[in-house]
């Protein structure tokens, strides 16, 4: 019998391909294409219009840094407010803070969250808690309604920017999130992998540049994504992150957590030298 395989592709000219034991959701939704499968090498795994973007065995590595390291570098962060993240980790990781009042989650497609909670119920684990307020719409739109200064941190827990993400990597939604948050508040958008899509992630420091007070980039290894090693973009109406980290609210939270650290906290801000050179000048690593 042939194999039944997924091939996810990380540039136009190279391939990560899934040997799956089991098949169990295909559907166009009015957004994008949603399949779960089962990987051999990942477990369950959830690919958003052809791509993978969730895995069982890795999405501690994805989550816990984009959730932990803005919270524990914000003194007192009582409301969050997370755009997409369709799949429940990011939101799982942020109530889990004793000081968080309030986290609001705007997911634009309904289907991915339902499959979530069926096929992914770890990462799903948040959408009925008593801090978690779960809006099905358009993230963009919400910010652009919000109330000025009604935020500690934006995370923004999106797709490429492809399709319906691509207006949540601009100047102009970037420029609204700031008008929304707080003196002293942070957003984090996921940023791409600098080795395959440095030019995006360059291009993403740059306009964020152009707005915040401080803007710096860190890693995080999430293997079954393109190279292994995901940016994040750290943008701060306040001071660095790492000036500051909430050692007592980590030791709360530090029995849950399978991969963040305050250790790793600090060192996720240093980065290899081709990699600098390729967010702060646009040369693509190894190629300059």
């Amino acid at each position: 019998m042939a194999k039944i395989t997924f091939r996810d592709p990380i540039t136009k000219s190279l391939i990560m391909e899934h040997e799956i034991q089991k098949w169990h959701f295909s559907q166009e939704t009015e957004f994008q294409q949603v399949d779960v499968f089962e990987s051999v090498e990942f477990g369950m795994t959830l690919a958003l219009g052809g791509v993978v973007n969730v895995t069982e065995r890795d999405e501690v590595g994805y989550h816990e840094m984009l959730a932990h390291v803005p919270l524990l570098s914000h003194p007192d962060p009582k409301r969050v407010l997370i755009i997409g993240g369709g799949d429940g980790g990011t939101l799982r990781e942020v109530v889990k803070h004793s000081c968080v009042e309030e986290a609001v989650m705007v997911e634009i497609d309904e289907v991915v969250v339902n499959v979530c909670k069926e096929y992914l119920p770890e990462c799903a684990s948040a959408f009925d808690h008593e801090k978690a307020n779960l809006i099905i719409g358009d993230g963009l739109k919400y910010v652009e309604e919000a109330e000025s200064e009604s935020f500690d941190i934006i995370l923004v827990d999106s797709t490429d920017p492809v399709d319906a993400a691509v207006e949540l990597f601009t100047e102009s939604f970037y420029k609204e999130c700031h008008r929304v948050l707080k003196p002293g508040g942070v957003l984090v958008p996921q940023s791409d992998a600098v080795f395959h899509y440095g030019k995006r992630v360059h291009d993403i420091v740059k306009k964020l540049r152009n707005i915040y007070d401080s803007v710096d980039c860190y890693l995080s290894f999430v293997t079954g994504y393109p190279s292994g090693v995901w940016t994040f973009s750290y943008a701060s109406k306040g001071g660095h992150p790492t000036e500051q980290i909430d050692e007592a609210r980590f030791k709360e939270i530090e029995p849950t957590l399978k991969y963040y650290s305050t250790d790793l906290h600090r060192a996720a801000f240093v980065l290899p030298k081709s990699y600098q050179r390729c967010i702060e000048e646009g040369v693509e690593v190894g190629k300059g």
